[in-house]
């Protein structure tokens, strides 16, 4: 008697994503099972898989005492949301737009009732046509204020509370309408199937591991950097912004982000011949524009100084405890291991992990521009000495507890050293002044005007403790042949750590400031031009 060997059905596998790793444009999942396999061939089954997985990345693993044969990978339509489930969509949509239209009418009439106390306030407050008018009791005053004092902060409160209420309802409003957008009415999609014959030489449970390539999902780096003036130190915690909308919801998986880049390939691109040839004139229009614009970009280069955009709404929490993780290299990459487990629904929603936390001393420096900002801008040098690199990312800037601007990261090395602005100091006092701008003849009967300007840059430190101060200002640049340029005040050789005149004549002060003490710079310099000849560009 032979033993025959049992060709079982297709048996479809209830697998669950167990592990997820990120990177920049897609991620790598991978699906776990336990399924009794029977002697002979299995077919086995992982179904509703995302449309966009790349086929050529499947692979099938697993433990137990069976043998993988054969995989293959099959596309099949399926409608992405069935017509009741469209109708709940769409009356979601239609009772969030009826709260947010009571809502609002809510707020109209809160602002209309305090318009209105205002406006009642403002009579009672007037003066009188005739003195015998106004009401001189004490009393009736007393309770005019109280009532004004109460309803106003009524009517505040309220406004307050209504506002924050439309904005969870327009959170909620948006999420619904990316739900409709994103699955379409009655459409018809796509899914992956992806069937596994494996092979038992008797019955028995084994695990399957299905691993895929789907492109889409990504994640950011963003950090909120908390310095503290009195312990001189700075805390960076770094923090990751994954999003995916794959169709498949990671829950309670192992989560990895990866610093490597798949999307650029393994191997550098190839030179195209560079041909040149000899150049034709072309009529162009005249272009006109203001140097203005230019100047303020250039300065604001210089001190890199940041817009808090839509800071209302941080504030400094307590102190919290993050998630840690566990970092390893592989090959030029990095990949953060994300301790516990993790869930990132198919939503498209940032979803904000927390990576690590670094403490480091900071280093306090002031940078101004008072040409055209009197103000000094504080900022922190800090060396990186986590085990990772802090990737280019934007960052939440907080001193002494207190939010002060947005700014960003670029990489930044282990033991490398990089530079945070804190924003603008009132308790740097700067001052710019124009003392003297005058004109003179020179050379042989008068033929050249020089035209010579004085100012006085000052700056004090209201500190209690010394700082350092680096002030920044700039010469005219000769463009045309008998145009020149002379610096006059402060005397300059060569560059020094306290004065530096870099290559676009942009001059650079550094001294330590006491506490209390004031700074004086003179600065002068003068433009000498042929006298029947205007200097474009110094006004």
């Amino acid at each position: 008697m032979t033993n025959a060997i049992v060709v079982a059905a297709i048996l479809a596998l209830n697998s669950q994503i167990t592990d997820v790793s990120v990177y920049n444009d897609r991620a790598q999942v991978v699906r776990t099972a336990e399924v009794e396999l029977q002697p002979g061939i299995n077919t086995v089954a992982f179904n509703d898989l995302p449309e966009q997985i790349d086929s050529r990345s499947i692979q099938v693993d697993g433990s137990g005492a069976a043998t993988v044969m054969d995989v293959r990978v099959k596309s099949e339509n399926f409608e992405e949301i069935p017509k009741q489930r469209w109708k709940e969509l769409y009356n979601q949509k239609e009772q969030l737009e009826l709260e947010r239209s009571a809502v609002s009418q809510q707020i109209a009439r809160h602002r209309q009732a305090r318009a209105f106390l205002d406006q009642i306030s403002s009579k009672v407050t007037h003066r009188a046509e005739k003195e015998g008018e106004l009401d001189l009791n004490p009393d009736n005053w007393e309770q005019m204020l109280n009532l004004y004092s109460t309803k106003s902060t009524e009517y505040d409160e309220g406004i307050r509370l209504a506002e924050l209420k439309l904005k969870e309802i327009q959170k909620s409003l948006d999420k619904v309408m990316a739900d409709i957008r994103d699955a379409g009415a009655d459409t018809r999609k796509r899914r992956q199937v992806v069937e596994v014959d494996v092979e038992a030489a008797k019955a028995g449970n084994v695990i399957l591991q299905l691993s895929y390539i789907v492109h889409g999902p990504n994640w950011t780096p963003t950090y909120d950097v908390r310095v503290d003036t009195e312990s001189r130190k700075m805390k960076v915690n770094y923090f990751a912004l994954v999003r995916q909308n794959t169709g498949e919801d990671w829950s309670d998986v192992s989560l990895k982000l990866s610093t490597a880049n798949p999307g650029l390939g393994g191997e550098h691109p190839e030179l195209d011949p560079w041909r040149i040839k000899i150049w034709q004139p072309r009529i162009q229009m005249n272009e006109s524009y203001s140097a203005a614009p230019a100047r303020l970009a250039k300065a604001k280069m210089m001190l890199n100084r940041f817009a808090a955009d839509d800071a209302v709404g941080f504030a400094d929490d307590a102190p919290m405890t993050l998630r840690e993780t566990t970092v390893s290299r592989q090959g030029a990459s990095v990949v953060f291991k994300v301790k516990g487990t993790s869930a990132i629904d198919a939503d498209n929603v940032e979803h904000r992990v927390a990576v690590s936390s670094i403490t480091m001393p900071a280093h306090f420096r002031y940078s101004t521009v008072p040409k055209i900002d009197p103000h000094a801008y504080l900022k922190a040098k800090a060396v990186n000495s986590g085990n990772h690199p802090l990737l280019p990312g934007s960052a939440n800037v907080f001193l002494d507890g207190s939010f002060v601007a947005t700014s960003s990261l670029e990489l930044v090395a282990p033991d490398e050293e990089f530079w945070v602005f804190l924003g603008a100091d009132e308790s740097m006092k700067v001052e710019h002044k124009l003392i003297k701008k005058y004109q003179s003849r020179e050379g042989l009967m008068g033929r050249e005007t020089r035209h010579t300007h004085d100012y006085l840059i000052t700056v004090k430190n209201t500190h209690s403790v010394e700082e350092e101060v680096i002030v920044w200002d700039q010469l005219p640049i000769s463009g045309s042949e008998g145009l020149k340029v002379k610096l006059i005040a402060p005397k300059y050789t060569k560059n020094s750590e306290a004065l530096e005149i870099d290559d676009q004549q942009r001059i650079q002060w550094f001294q330590t400031l006491k506490p209390g003490q004031e700074w004086e710079i003179p600065f002068s310099f003068y433009v000498e031009a042929p006298s029947t000849e205007k200097i474009d560009g110094m006004d």
